[in-house]
């Protein structure tokens, strides 16, 4: 797929669209299989990441606040929120999460304040004013059991969830209720963006880390791809709000980059091991976490690293669980 941000193609797209859908469909129904579907895309039965690293006391979730300029970072019972670009963190309290982990962490870049988390048995959490209070926000959702939240890059109110073995769901008013979207995608997950790349035939695209490289999807649903040739098991993804169509992924063989929504990839120098989670803040700055919550920033895509202090706070207090 080629030529985004090229609105006299649209209609072009849209036919190639429809007909891979329907070419889809009748491959369905020759095999007769919804889970082959889910195993094609996304990697059936390796749905282990997530939950591996809440019970290794791991970082789950890493996100730029654009609204405060601020990073965000998850761990199964603990949130934190660093103003000096990872050198310290103070933690944001979540009453409603009890016993239950977060698995997942979305911040709005539409709406100053608002957040979201989720996890197994959590469902959705969103707060309105920076993590101080938060309420929950899955009605209409067909159980609690969330592997992702991301939220809509230009609608403050749109957000989308992750339910294990139930499909992707999309709310348009602030979590109050939801609507399923797409019942096969989600195995093999880890986590999912909504990106303004140009060229959707609606409002932006939906990219994934999955067991099986990344995955993406205009924000219509009409269908999930590979996106480019990254095998393996990507652990994050995100891109540069300043430039969409870059987009960064973290994968078991590493660091990759791509100049053009995901076409195609390229290896770029990771500053350690097993990096698991990236954010990515407007002023340029790449964030990557690795393993042992050890936090390092690229001002340059990637080329140079330097380590801040990410170890001072979250990850012993999440290990004592």
């Amino acid at each position: 797929m080629t030529g985004y941000g090229n609105a006299g193609s649209a209609g072009y797209r849209f036919r190639q669209c429809i007909t891979s859908v329907r070419k889809r469909i009748r491959d369905f129904a020759r095999v007769g299989s919804v889970a082959l579907v889910i195993a094609l895309l996304f990697g059936a039965g390796t749905v282990t990441s997530i939950w591996a690293n809440q019970q290794n006391g791991r970082v789950v979730g890493l996100a730029y606040d654009p609204g405060t300029d601020a990073l965000l970072k998850a761990y199964g019972h603990v949130l934190y929120r660093s103003t000096d670009q990872g050198k310290s963190w103070q933690t944001i309290a979540i009453a409603p999460l009890k016993d239950r982990q977060i698995s997942s962490l979305a911040v709005s870049p539409a709406g100053k304040g608002i957040l979201y988390v989720a996890g197994a048995g959590v469902g959705v959490l969103r707060s309105d004013d920076g993590g101080k209070t938060w309420v929950e926000r899955d009605e209409g959702l067909a159980s609690r059991d969330v592997i992702a939240v991301a939220a809509h890059t230009t609608q403050p109110e749109t957000a989308y969830a992750v339910l294990k073995d139930k499909g992707v769901y999309r709310s348009q008013d602030g979590g109050h209720s939801w609507r399923l979207m797409d019942r096969t995608s989600q195995q093999g997950l880890r986590q999912l963006i909504h990106s303004n790349m140009p060229g959707s035939m609606q409002t932006g695209w939906l990219f994934a880390a999955a067991s099986k490289g990344v995955h993406r999807a205009m924000d219509c649903f009409c269908l999930w791809q590979t996106a480019g040739k990254l095998d393996g098991q990507a652990y994050a993804v995100t891109y540069d709000p300043g430039e969409p169509k870059h987009l960064y992924a973290a994968t078991e063989r590493g660091l990759f980059s791509s100049p053009d929504g995901g076409e195609n990839w390229v290896p770029i120098k990771s500053p350690t091991s097993e990096i698991i989670a990236l954010a990515f803040a407007r002023s340029g700055v790449l964030f990557a976490i690795n393993a042992d919550s050890d936090l390092y920033n690229s001002t340059d895509g990637g080329v140079t690293w330097i380590k801040a202090n990410a170890q001072a706070s979250g990850g012993d207090h999440d290990r004592r669980g």
